[in-house]
């Protein structure tokens, strides 16, 4: 695989939030020029990569491929059957009360909606081929 040292360090400062060069390396404890001429260079930073990967829970591929990991996706669809089961087994242990006129399905499309808007989910849509 191919990689762009110019990018690595585009990726390193969009993820650090980092404006330049010159901050990138003051903010890593290097001289002020450290940044610059390792990209001159295309010197691949490991250490600040690996740093940044276990800060911002990224993997290594990302910032030197910008390849991103899928497998950190969920899947909400593979998720409602568990929900589903788990809602409906507390409401058989009567750990949960439905009230009239809520459905099971409710309630696992708000806890869906919580774990989308607090995760990195992918929607897959399932629609039956004709055979």
């Amino acid at each position: 695989m191919d990689y762009d040292v110019a990018e690595i360090f585009d990726r390193i400062l969009n993820t650090c939030k980092i404006k330049n060069l010159k901050e990138l390396s003051i903010h890593f404890g290097y001289k002020e020029n450290w940044a610059s001429s390792t990209r001159s260079r295309k010197t691949i930073p490991w250490d600040i990569c690996l740093k940044i990967a276990i800060e911002y829970n990224l993997s290594i591929d990302f910032l030197v491929f910008g390849i991103e990991n899928s497998s950190n996706k969920i899947d909400i669809d593979e998720l409602k059957t568990p929900i589903n089961e788990g809602v409906f087994n507390s409401i058989q242990a009567e750990l949960i009360e439905l009230k009239e006129g809520v459905k099971i399905s409710n309630i696992v499309k708000t806890i869906t909606s919580e774990i989308s808007e607090h995760y990195d989910v992918q929607e897959v849509n399932l629609t039956k081929k004709a055979v």
